[in-house]
């Protein structure tokens, strides 16, 4: 059985990860937003391109520390230091 101190602790960190989460969303939408309207001024029409990019940070950067996680403890299972 998990003690009151764990259980605070479990969620102190699944709060702090639901933050990180939303700041990288909100930070992909203000630059895709950014991104759009520059678009718009070089193009002369609407349009979505590159800049929809943006949008799947929160999903690169999970892909990415994930890849970078797994990458390091295979390094110490091995006993390779980085």
């Amino acid at each position: 059985m998990k003690t009151r101190e764990q259980i605070k602790a479990q969620r102190a960190g699944a709060v702090r990860t639901v933050a990180k989460y939303a700041v990288l969303t909100v930070a992909g939408v203000l630059l895709f937003r950014a991104a759009a309207t520059y678009a718009l001024a070089e193009r002369g029409y609407q349009a979505v391109g590159g800049e929809a990019a943006f949008l799947l940070l929160p999903v690169v950067y999970y892909l990415v520390s994930s890849l970078i996680g797994d990458f390091i403890k295979d390094l110490d299972k091995r006993g390779t230091q980085v």
